[in-house]
């Protein structure tokens, strides 16, 4: 599912007049699989489709986090599984109960969708409706009722993280 978010960012991109590069990539670990996708979107084109320094980091477990953490840089925003991510950075991060909400709502595949909805509610990237859209048009109608509900979980626990970071900025 990882996977189809990054895919959905880039449909979604694809028709604003934006350029988007992505790639991914899957590795195999004795602690856990890893899956990265890299997303660019750009106003120009980009011939180079990596992520060199990520502006968000949506990190879902510890063996992906020490796997990635050296390629942030000091404005990257991480985004944490507050369960599946033991370490903290030193710079600005928001921890998200993904995991835990999925498996109260009754399916942990979820997660991914949940975290979706938590990038967009705070960074704001996407607009709302065009993501939904890209989630109807990429699931089978369940799993599109499924993923939707997720996704406006995700969007409601990331835009409390982001008000709550602003009431404490604002004290």
């Amino acid at each position: 599912m990882v996977l189809a978010r990054a895919a959905a960012l880039y449909e979604i991109r694809a028709g604003k007049g934006l350029f988007v590069n992505q790639t991914q990539s899957f590795e195999p670990a004795p602690s856990g699989d890893v899956i990265k996708c890299d997303v660019v979107i750009s106003e120009a084109s980009a011939f180079y489709p990596f992520v060199n320094v990520p502006d968000y980091l949506v990190v879902m477990s510890q063996n992906a986090y020490d796997r990635f953490v050296e390629q942030t840089g000091r404005g990257t925003i991480f985004i944490l599984d507050q369960d599946g991510v033991d370490s903290r950075p030193e710079q600005g991060y928001y921890e998200i109960p993904a995991l835990r909400r999925a498996e109260e709502m009754g399916e942990k595949s979820s997660a991914n969708m949940i975290m979706l909805g938590a990038l967009i509610g705070i960074s704001g990237l996407l607009g709302e409706d065009s993501v939904r859209q890209a989630i109807a048009m990429a699931s089978p109608s369940k799993a599109g009722t499924r993923n939707g509900r997720a996704f406006t979980e995700g969007m409601s626990i990331g835009r409390a993280r982001l008000a709550a970071e602003a009431r404490e900025g604002s004290g």
